[in-house]
């Protein structure tokens, strides 16, 4: 207890809570004080989660497929060539006359078919314009995929790191409860001290040992959560390095907003499902518009018998046709349904311009949330440093009263309980920070890492 870090601070070593944060490697497999594990850092984890996770792939899927859209929408300004190979069966009359004694024939006819759209008075703009728009949406779902994925990945890497430093804080816990109660055992056989001191001593030392379980177990848990944001199937037992990020915030509220508005993916996409709806109601409205277009088609037929068709004997080949044109079609009246599908787009249009609000409020306002309880955790932080300072010199102080039989074992225990909590309670709003800070990078939209 206070005798043991008094040794460490006189002989010049690091104080005891950064003693607990600090981590050594030995071969890379190596972490401190002997645990055994994969040592890996924050980029690495990353990396593999934007490289392996499925919902990077899903994203990256989804927009590839519709480049692929896009690319079909676009084919409406080309020229389109059919050609179709039909096998005829004739038995009635045939280009004014009749086969001899109403025989059937079964000849072969060949018609190629060109048509091309002049133009469709916008409805091919608007098709192509709205597929463009979801591609935009779909690349911006890609960018928050990588954003989730590596948020993620970060409260991952630091939920671990703050367990690591748990357990390692229960296991020292649980090594100051062993001496207390050797010492608490050691006075009541020379006499200076009550049975009460030793039985208040095990009962911290065995609060201790659970702790540690408990601590250990939530370290596995870490473990396993680790290697899901990674996108690993395997459960690897991974080790940080122990330090959390920079946790001060770069900007004023204001600014972090601005920013968040202009860079989050998520309302990018959904800003971009604006225009593809408005796009849509054009798309929809324009089939009510005239339709201009050019088309050439022939006929080839063969296996008509020379007595029907002229040729020369052998030939069998009915004289190829030819025509072209332009058309122009007009709707005239279709039951209302343009009028009703219009009214329908519009409504998802306007639906999805109100889901595009709600997300652009709420960003603002989890920003706004997560600035004020990063200030409050910043300084929660600096009260718990100042609680434990003042636990530990509380703690040496009793001790060796203790150790003189001048105050009793509850007072002892006590000071060591509050050397206990203190500690933990600093260590684990550390990482507390980090996460605040890591969620506060996600809703701005901010890239790091990547």
């Amino acid at each position: 207890m206070s005798g043991r870090g008094e040794g460490r601070s006189g002989r010049g070593g690091i104080p005891l809570l950064l003693s607990l944060l600090v981590v050594s490697s030995v071969g890379g497999v190596q972490t401190a004080r002997g645990q055994e594990g994969v040592l890996i850092d924050r980029t690495a984890v990353i990396q593999a989660a934007l490289s392996s996770h499925p919902l990077v792939s899903i994203a990256a899927a989804e927009s590839r497929s519709q480049k692929e859209q896009v690319g079909t929408a676009r084919s409406d300004y080309y020229p389109h060539l059919t050609l179709s190979i039909d096998q005829l069966f004739l038995n009635t009359a045939f280009i004014g006359g009749v086969f001899p004694d109403f025989e059937p024939i079964a000849p072969e006819l060949l018609n190629p078919t060109l048509t091309q759209d002049i133009t469709t008075f916008g409805l091919r703009h608007a098709r192509v314009k709205a597929e463009r728009s979801l591609l935009e949406s779909r690349q911006e779902d890609l960018d928050e995929a990588r954003l989730t994925v590596v948020y993620h990945a970060n409260v991952a890497y630091d939920q671990l790191a703050m367990f690591e430093h748990l357990y390692r804080a229960a296991k020292k816990n649980e090594e100051d409860a062993a001496l207390h109660y050797r010492r608490a055992a050691e006075r009541l056989a020379r006499g200076l001290g009550v049975i009460t001191d030793v039985t208040m001593s095990r009962l911290l030392l065995e609060k201790t040992r659970l702790e540690r379980v408990r601590e250990h177990n939530a370290l596995q848990k870490a473990q396993a959560d680790l290697a899901y944001a990674m996108g690993g199937e395997r459960m690897v037992p991974y080790r940080t390095h122990g330090s959390p990020q920079t946790l001060a915030p770069d900007w004023p509220l204001d600014r972090l907003i601005d920013y968040s508005l202009h860079h989050r993916p998520l309302l990018l996409s959904e800003q971009a499902r604006d225009r593809e709806k408005v796009a849509r109601v054009e798309v929809v409205r324009s089939q009510n518009y005239p339709h201009f277009s050019l088309f050439a088609q022939g006929y080839i037929l063969w296996g008509v018998p020379p007595t029907i068709s002229g040729a020369p004997p052998g030939a069998g080949l009915f004289l190829p046709t030819f025509q072209s044109g332009v058309g122009f079609t007009v709707p005239i009246f279709v039951g209302g349904a343009i009028m009703h599908d219009t009214e329908k787009a519009r409504m998802e249009a306007l639906r999805e311009s109100e889901k595009t609000r709600l997300v652009r409020i709420q960003i603002i306002r989890n920003v706004r949330k997560l600035y004020d309880d990063l200030e409050t955790q910043m300084q929660t932080l600096s009260l718990d440093q100042a609680r434990y300072d003042n636990a530990l010199v509380n703690q040496r102080l009793v001790e060796r009263r203790f150790s003189r039989g001048l105050v009793d074992g509850v007072t002892a225990v006590d000071a060591e309980t509050e050397v206990l909590t203190s500690r933990e309670r600093l260590i684990a709003d550390r990482f507390r920070l980090s996460m605040i800070r890591d969620s506060l990078d996600r809703e701005i939209g901010a890239r790091k890492g990547y």
